[in-house]
């Protein structure tokens, strides 16, 4: 028959394995911790270089004029610890609706990391509402952060940007956009999308547009010819 004696030492071997486990299982933990504390320190060098690749980009792309009055919003996610609260970048980009542009359009990159923190994420996102077109809505970039590839990020933030300016004047030639500003050129006898309009003119308390100069040019010289008096 087995002592108590006994059975405490097989109790106690059990407790200090469990122990040991547990000692593991922090130290990895702790190793775990420590990794990730390092690749966010990279995360947060490497988002900056994106940023710095970004920002140009967006002004160069704000200043072709059919886009210069796009509103711009900048939003931070922020989580954790003032000192590593840095998660995620969005950076929006609204057309305001115009006789072009009628309805909602917005697009977007946010930039993140994977959950290991061991890849920096660019996402392409874009809205147009209401949708009469195919286009690409969403794309995905995956940036290693020991590694990133500061050529490739930019050629992609390119390629974004002239995408989505294909897909910007689709709507000029898609008639469901377009329907609610068609006018008639007076002269041509042509109705067409103002947006496509080579000029306008006021004539009696009208203003007509004209889809090539030289209509606006006949008109001008002899505007009764084409519009009855009012």
């Amino acid at each position: 028959m087995l002592s108590v004696d006994q059975l405490i030492q097989r109790l106690s071997a059990e407790v200090a394995a469990a122990t040991e486990r547990i000692h593991v299982l922090q130290n990895e933990a702790a190793k775990v911790f420590l990794g990730q504390e390092q690749r966010f320190v990279r995360f947060i060098a490497v988002a900056e270089r994106i940023n710095a690749i970004l920002l140009p980009r967006i002004e160069a792309f704000t200043k072709v004029n059919v886009f210069k009055d796009i509103i711009q919003d900048v939003r931070l996610e922020l989580r954790g610890p003032e000192a590593r609260g840095f998660h995620g970048r969005t950076t929006t980009l609204t057309v305001p609706s115009s006789d072009a542009c009628p309805g909602k359009v917005e697009l977007s990159f946010r930039l993140g990391h994977d959950g290991p923190i061991e890849n920096a994420i660019m996402d392409y996102h874009l809205e147009i509402l209401p949708i009469f077109i195919k286009f690409d809505s969403h794309d995905e970039l995956v940036i290693p952060i020991d590694n990133p590839d500061e050529g490739a990020i930019a050629a992609w933030i390119d390629d974004k940007l002239v995408g989505f300016t294909q897909t910007y004047f689709e709507m000029y030639f898609t008639e469901q956009y377009q329907k609610q500003s068609f006018e008639m050129d007076p002269v041509m006898n042509i109705r067409f999308p103002r947006a496509f309009a080579a000029g306008q003119k006021e004539y009696q308390g009208h203003t007509y547009h004209f889809y090539t100069k030289e209509s606006l040019q006949a008109f001008e010289k002899f505007p009764s010819q084409y519009v009855e008096a009012r």
